[in-house]
């Protein structure tokens, strides 16, 4: 990032200069408007994992007879990109047949300027709002690296997620660039008449300049899409235009319907919402990584089930989705298609049918796939351990081969004693590393290794034989 100084000017300058055109925005998605959500059908929703046909939570869809939407407006498949999410209507997918998709809705969370990145907590603030950045983050180009801190504070971007109490849990991050529509969508707070404003979080919204003034169904706790071309201050919006809808599309009655997002209502661990949609629990519930008592406001669920006749989602299964720590960046050793596995450094890293794949290289090839990952191919893999030298891959991102070509390797640190520590179940050697905070700060061995525990740690370096892992720096990482 740029010096202190002079990021606090960009933020300055963005915001008093911040008259953007109103219209569509340019990104890697694009050109599209604001409009509204509708499906034929709620058969599906999640992130976009990859293409040949649309892979979403780990079911194919075919999508050559359905509509694609985008913020309202009809689009190609082929501006899609992984790590949208996206909203499915159709014939649901089985293990063996692909779904068939009749429609496919997209609906952009959140565009502004980026106004404070905390490294610590791995948020970035857009419009007042606490965007969290995860190992499930896919980014866009123009964003590097590829975690908090390749933001430019007053950035401007767009942002794909699941709603949270604070903000967004993001699965991908682009740079918005060209005229904007600035745009805030969630739960309407605060609704002050007399000044013409309500609260969506911590983003203040003026309805002021809105023709015709605020749609009759905007009440506290109505679901509302905000956009305008300026802003106020880092967490004031100055609408234009106010959509109120519904944040969910329920399917038909009997129809099966699988929601991925974070829990946005906790009544009771048999009455809850997960991205807007209404869920019930029952004895024949299933659940996988916790049980029921876990269920808690912000936690990241996908729940599969059938719609009643009221639009609730009646949970048959419920998969908690874990955190993602690990991260291995190298060339790939190794790949076993009929294992659906390959190694990078050593790490045998699994792939499934819900594995995000995203082209970053010269290429850009949008069928990446393991099929057609090969040796020597640079990448990074985000994913959880899940024994010695072996994790899940649950993001496989295709790179540039760096001209610095060290390996990476990310964890949370285990077996720690100076001079080594352990990180997915491979012991790395210290004795010729420098150490780093999480801000980059330099530390010496004694304040690393003093503070290390309980904390991610990165390295960087290489493998020596035997499977040691030399590390020239290491860094503290939350």
């Amino acid at each position: 990032m740029q010096p202190g100084a002079s990021r606090a000017f960009a933020v300055a300058l963005l915001i008093a200069s911040s008259g953007f055109l109103a219209g569509s925005y340019c990104s890697e998605r694009g050109y599209y408007t604001l409009g509204g959500t509708t499906t034929s059908g709620q058969v599906a929703s999640g992130a976009i994992a990859r293409f040949g046909s649309v892979f979403v939570d780990g079911a194919e869809y075919t999508t050559s007879s359905a509509t694609v939407t985008i913020d309202g407006v009809t689009a190609s498949e082929a501006v899609l990109v992984p790590g949208q999410v996206a909203t499915l209507g159709g014939t649901p997918a089985s293990a063996s047949v692909a779904g068939v998709a009749h429609a496919l809705v997209v609906t952009t969370r959140l565009v502004g300027p980026a106004t404070s990145v905390d490294l610590a907590a791995h948020t970035i603030t857009v419009l007042g709002q606490t965007v969290q950045v995860t190992g499930d983050t896919s980014v866009g180009d123009g964003i590097a690296p590829m975690e908090p801190a390749g933001l430019l504070l007053g950035q401007l971007l767009a942002i794909d997620g699941y709603r949270t109490s604070t903000g967004i849990r993001a699965s991908r991050i682009d740079p918005a660039t060209g005229g904007v529509l600035l745009r805030v969508a969630g739960r309407i707070g605060a609704l002050d008449g007399a000044t013409q404003t309500f609260s969506i979080g911590a983003t203040t919204v003026s309805y002021a300049g809105v023709t015709g003034g605020l749609p009759a169904s905007a009440s506290v706790g109505a679901y509302a899409i905000a956009s305008g071309a300026t802003v106020g201050g880092s967490a004031i919006l100055n609408a234009q235009q106010v959509l109120v809808q519904a944040e969910a599309g329920a399917g038909a009655s009997g129809t099966s319907g699988v929601v991925h997002g974070a829990v946005t209502r906790f009544g009771a661990t048999t009455d809850f919402d997960v991205a807007g949609q209404p869920v019930s629990t029952g004895s024949a519930t299933t659940y996988d990584g916790g049980s029921a008592t876990s269920i808690a406001a912000d936690v990241e669920l996908e729940v599969s089930g059938t719609y009643n006749s009221s639009g609730v989602l009646v949970a048959t299964a419920i998969a908690f989705v874990p955190t993602t720590d690990f991260r291995i960046v190298g060339p790939v050793d190794f790949i076993d298609s009929t294992a659906a596995t390959f190694s990078v450094g050593g790490i045998t890293l699994a792939t499934t049918a819900a594995t995000r794949w995203d082209d970053r290289g010269p290429v850009h090839a949008r069928t990446f796939a393991l099929a057609t990952l090969g040796t020597g191919d640079w990448v990074e893999v985000r994913g959880d351990t899940t024994g010695i030298a072996a994790a899940d891959g649950r993001v496989v991102e295709r790179r540039v081969a760096p001209a610095q070509t060290q390996l990476v390797l990310e964890d949370d640190v285990s077996a720690l004693a100076d001079p080594s520590l352990t990180l997915a179940g491979i012991v790395v050697d210290t004795r010729g590393a420098t150490f780093a905070d999480i801000n980059g700060a330099p530390l010496t061995r004694n304040q690393f290794f003093t503070s290390a525990a309980g904390h991610a740690v990165r390295a960087r370096g290489s493998l020596a034989s035997g499977g040691a892992f030399v590390a020239t720096a290491v860094a503290l990482r939350n």
